[in-house]
């Protein structure tokens, strides 16, 4: 069975009260109250929200409506003359005809209009219902009294009616509040019960004094709760910045921790030294690209970095000779630092490489003619070559006949390679002509060295002609090369098992020690 959320009568006192209301959701679904008198939940023109509202607002709406207004001072109630129903006037909430017409107005522009007793009991406030009464048993102008005594006395009406008032009255002093309502009440009832001009002023002036008293212990309570709520809300904000500070803390050390694994990790270094090692080469991006979809990326290296992003350092590394990343912010600037720093020690290693290189073909080598060409050439074909002109070249090749009548480096040359001759050539001894020394060998070169099948003391001799490396490396350098011709040796003479189980015995032996 359908349920009545708004009934006619309801439905009319609403739309008589908006004026007054100014509710801004009332003022919302005015139009569709002025449409139907009966609302249903059931109704067919109800949208879910509007139904929702209705069901939600409409006691709160009409407790406030019944607050707006107030009976007619001048004419307060009439009787219908007339015994017969059909001359009698309508109430202008229920429509039903009424011999006892109660006059209320609007209190903010004065709109009135005429109330059947039981429409004021059903939808005025607890305060016109009792005018009403002292007003129909006892005195006419009870109203007018009551305005009078209002206008004077502003804090009779909130004394008498307002629930709400002294809400932060602390419990100990209620009896009071009691005590100056009922008197309040008392006063009052017995000033409009007559008709006088005379305000009661020295009967309530003592309930009017305790209840500023209260009204003071009140305020009193609300300043002090809203200190504590404010100090509440200091405490609860700085708990929370200090838990948001702890938690920042936590996620910085959490993303610390894993950067500094991610970092100390063999692949991050491998991942980073490969792909540097392809940004040194100044590949062609499409070219770069493709090279490096050959190599590995840590599956932690794969959040933080991408083949776009790796691209755009590649052609800046490519444009300026070093990474900055600035256009990509996202990407982590120790990612970056670290790129940076491998590529260009490479690339610093790579072109020292290759300025041994070519002082080498154009100097430090006995070479022929078509020996020199074909370094050179080769040389030429990589990076660093590419660099340099044809005459530049023309120079090296002719460099070690023409030296014997002008032991001068040409004025031509790019300052970089004058500058690496220069250095190179300081290193000559007095007579003669030695190789410039790397500073570096793998594995590969060592390899050269020892697949003529000369003895040791003449690979060492050729190493020490070629390579000049710090000295611990150096010692692990000359430390393996020593180890591989006496394991070659034993293997030759068929004593390899004999020495490993000798050379065990002896380091236990040791150890035993």
């Amino acid at each position: 069975m359908a349920t009545t959320i708004l009934t006619p009568a309801e439905n009319r006192f609403l739309q008589l009260s908006q004026p007054a209301l100014q509710l801004t959701e009332l003022t919302r679904v005015m139009p569709l109250l002025c449409d139907h008198p009966t609302i249903k939940d059931s109704s067919d023109f109800l949208s879910r929200s509007t139904r929702q509202l209705l069901l939600d607002q409409r006691v709160n709406w009409l407790v406030q409506g019944s607050d707006v207004w107030k009976l007619l001072a001048r004419l307060p109630y009439a009787i219908n003359a007339s015994d017969r129903r059909a001359d009698w006037h309508h109430c202008a909430l229920c429509h039903k005809p009424v011999r006892y017409e109660y006059h209320v107005v609007l209190r903010t522009d004065g709109h009135e209009i005429l109330v059947g007793s039981e429409c004021v009991k059903k939808f005025m406030s607890d305060e016109m219902q009792y005018l009403m009464t002292i007003t129909t048993e006892d005195n006419f102008h009870a109203v007018a009294q009551y305005d009078d005594l209002t206008a004077q006395y502003p804090q009779v009406p909130e004394i008498l009616w307002d629930q709400q008032a002294l809400p932060h009255l602390p419990q100990q002093h209620r009896r009071r509040q009691h005590w100056v309502k009922n008197g309040t009440k008392t006063m009052v009832t017995g000033y409009l019960k007559h008709r006088q001009q005379t305000l009661p002023e020295t009967q309530l002036s003592p309930y009017l004094a305790e209840y500023t008293q209260l009204q003071a212990v009140d305020r009193q309570m609300a300043e002090r709760q809203q200190v504590q709520q404010q100090h509440a809300v200091q405490q609860q904000a700085q708990l929370a910045e200090k838990e948001a500070a702890a938690a920042w803390q936590a996620a910085d050390q959490a993303q610390l921790t894993a950067e500094q694994q991610l970092r100390a990790s063999t692949s991050y270094q491998t991942y980073l030294q490969a792909v540097a090692a392809l940004m040194v080469q100044h590949l062609p991006l499409p070219q770069f690209k493709q090279r490096l979809r050959g190599i590995t990326m840590p599956p932690a290296l794969g959040q933080l970095v991408n083949s776009y992003q790796l691209g755009v350092m590649a052609t800046e590394f490519a444009r300026a000779g070093q990474i900055t990343a600035t256009r990509l912010q996202i990407v982590p600037r120790y990612l970056v630092a670290d790129l940076n720093r491998f590529s260009r020690q490479l690339a610093a290693q790579r072109q020292r490489d290759w300025d041994d290189d070519v002082f080498n073909a154009a100097l430090g080598f006995e070479l022929t003619a078509d020996q020199r060409r074909q370094r050179l050439t080769q040389l030429r074909d990589c990076w660093e070559g590419r660099q340099l002109s044809d005459a530049c070249y023309a120079t090296l090749l002719r460099l070690r006949e023409s030296w014997q009548q002008s032991p001068v480096i040409p004025a031509t040359w790019p300052e970089k390679l004058r500058q690496a001759f220069q250095v190179r050539l300081a290193e000559q001894p007095a007579t003669g002509w030695v190789p410039a020394k790397k500073n570096h060998v793998t594995p590969s070169q060592l390899r050269q060295l020892i697949t003529s099948q000369a003895d040791f003391a003449t690979v060492v001799a050729q190493y020490h002609r070629l390579y000049a490396l710090p000295t611990a490396t150096e010692a692990v350098t000359l430390s393996a090369l020593h180890r591989y011709y006496l394991v070659k040796a034993d293997q030759r003479a068929g004593r390899a098992k004999a020495t490993a189980k000798l050379v065990t015995e002896l380091l236990k032996e040791t150890v035993d020690d």
